[in-house]
This record gives structure tokens, sequence and C-alpha cells, in this order.
């Protein structure tokens, strides 16, 4: 017998023996807590300080392979500034806020030739769209509406303005003949919009690394991780983990990685990805 068979024969008596002790009601609580730790550590409910969340040992494992990256969604630039100061990438940062946006000029200052901004939201189309929010600078403010329904929101986003929405593809001017390697999207729940109306760009830069927050949003759209990565076909799927030099490759396809938990996840091309595994 193969270990993998063995492993298999040994989980499948392991799983009856739990199931006949812990599926029963009132034990459910302790599936809970144990559930919910294990969404923990496998990068789900993933935010925070980018040392906690694994996103700066990610920038740190990527940064010799990028030379122009894009922040979509920028907010306050907390991830501008984790690019400008861990790689020496140059960084295009587009954040619609205005209040958010001022400070994204502080951080010009000081990387005044690596870093450029936009104040305008990216999306599917060229228009005026209303965005949501509460404070002036909350990174929670979005393109959709109706999020009171997210208990991390619930009634948070209750002013709106008008701000200006442009697709990348209609961008390229931006670029200067450059190629892109990284692209960032936070867009709380546009994600799916921006990489649709960026579909020539991407398909003509082939970027080599695509980092996208996957969360409650996308279950109220309902998106899924698997048609977010029909976009990006050239690439394989990464979840970035809260601790260690590693990520990990996972199937989109697969429903245990479609959870509609905070996690990151990074599409790397398929002809450097072997590096990352």
């Amino acid at each position: 017998m193969s270990y993998k068979n063995f492993f298999i024969k040994l989980y499948k008596i392991v799983s009856k023996f739990y199931v006949f002790l812990f599926g029963r009601k009132n034990v459910q609580f302790l599936n809970d807590i144990i559930f919910s730790l294990s969404l923990d550590a496998k990068g789900f409910k993933n935010y925070g300080d980018f040392s906690e969340t694994g996103e700066k040992s990610f920038i740190r494992l990527i940064k010799d392979e990028i030379n122009l990256s894009l922040d979509i969604g920028a907010n306050v630039g907390k991830y501008t500034q984790l690019l400008l100061s861990e790689t020496n990438t140059k960084v295009i940062a587009f954040e619609p806020m205005p209040e958010s946006y001022e400070e994204l000029k502080k951080i010009k200052l000081e990387f005044d030739t690596r870093l450029d901004i936009y104040n305008i939201a990216l999306g599917n189309e060229n228009k005026t769209q209303k965005i949501f929010y509460g404070d002036e600078k909350s990174e929670k403010a979005s393109l959709m509406k109706n999020l009171e329904k997210l208990s991390f929101i619930g009634d948070i986003n209750i002013n709106t303005k008008n701000v200006n929405v442009k697709k990348l593809d209609d961008l390229e001017d931006l670029f200067s003949n450059k190629k892109i390697d990284f692209i960032k999207i936070d867009t709380e729940g546009y994600e799916y919009e921006v990489l649709s109306g960026a579909k020539k760009l991407i398909y003509n830069h082939k970027p080599k690394f695509i980092q996208i927050e996957f969360n409650w949003h996308q279950l109220l759209k309902n998106q899924t991780l698997y048609n977010l990565s029909s976009l990006i076909d050239f690439s394989e799927v990464f979840r970035i983990l809260p601790h260690g030099n590693k990520l990990i490759l996972i199937d989109p396809s697969r429903p245990e990685n479609n959870i509609y938990h905070l996690s990151n996840y990074v599409f790397i091309r398929k002809d450097i990805s072997n590096n990352f595994k």
C-alpha cells in the first residue's frame, strides 16, 4: 500500500470517529472554534499589519522581480510605502478619495521619481460614479452600494460623492512603454470590474504578479475566485499565508478555496510560478 493510500484510509477512520463524537448539535461550538482557528492559520480573515498578514514577507520574496508596480485602491498609501521601502520598483498609485489622495502626495514628496499618483478610481467603464464611505480616509470606501449586510461595515458607508472612474485599458500611455511586473488590487468588492477593464493591458503586459483581496463583498456580487482567475488564465493562483516565506498553491475551482473571508491571493505567471511553490 502506498503512503498516499495509507493516509487516505487513516483519514477516513479518524473522520468517522471525529464525526461520531462531534457531529452533534450540543458540541457544534467546538467545531466552530476549530474551524475559525483553521481559517486564521490558512490565511483567511487575514488583515492588519503587513508583518502579520504575510504581505511584507511576500514583497520581500519578489523584490528582485519587480520594476514597475501598480497600487490600485491605494487609500492613504500603506501598501505603496511597503513597495517603495522594501523594493526598488517604481509605483503608480490610484486612489479616488480626495483626502486619502492628499496622504499620497506626502509620500510622493519623499519618493518623487519612483511614485506617480492619480486621483481616480478604476473599473470597467469610463464614467462618473458614486463612491460610498464613512470617514474621508476610510479604507472601506467602496463603489459598491448596499454594504450594510457586511458586519464590518454596517451603516458606516452613509456618505457619497462622485468620483471619476477609468478603464485601465485606456491609460496605457501612463506606463511609457514599460512592462508592468506587479499589480495590487484592493478595491472593496470592485476587483472583478478593475480586471475586466484591464483585459487588453493584462494580455499585453502579462504581469508576473497580480495580488487581489477576496472578501465578503464578492459573495454579495455572486463572484468567485474561480471566475476572477478566468481573467488571468496565464497564471497560477497562490494564497498569502500569515507567516513564513512561502506561498501556498491553490486550485480556484475547489470550494474550500472560495471562502468569503478576507484573504489575499497572488496570481503568478506560469513561466515563473515554480519558483514560489
